[in-house]
């Protein structure tokens, strides 16, 4: 993106950082509590593959895969967002 071209150098020392782990995936496997989570197909900024991925590797949670948002699901409709996941977590949806 042409845009964002000033930012190249700043860029390549942030993706030559070493950083921590995200997660412990032995914890995300071993998940009790009752989980939901919103993947957005069109997200601008998590691929669709890694947030399926890390969905798969929390044990119960349910996902919910939309087109309905970019990203922005809790901003541009929170209340129904909200809504859904809930009814997922309770298994009504």
């Amino acid at each position: 993106m042409a845009a964002l071209t000033p930012f190249r150098e700043t860029a390549h020392l942030l993706a030559a950082r070493p950083w921590p782990r995200l997660y412990d995936a032995e914890v995300l496997a071993a998940n009790e509590v009752p989980c939901a989570a919103a993947i957005y197909v069109d997200d601008m900024y998590v691929p669709r593959a890694c947030s399926e991925d890390t969905a798969r590797r929390v044990r119960g949670l349910r996902p919910w895969i939309t087109n309905e948002y970019e990203h922005d699901g809790i901003a541009a409709g929170g209340p129904k967002v909200l809504d859904r996941l809930i009814a997922l977590v309770r298994g009504n949806a």
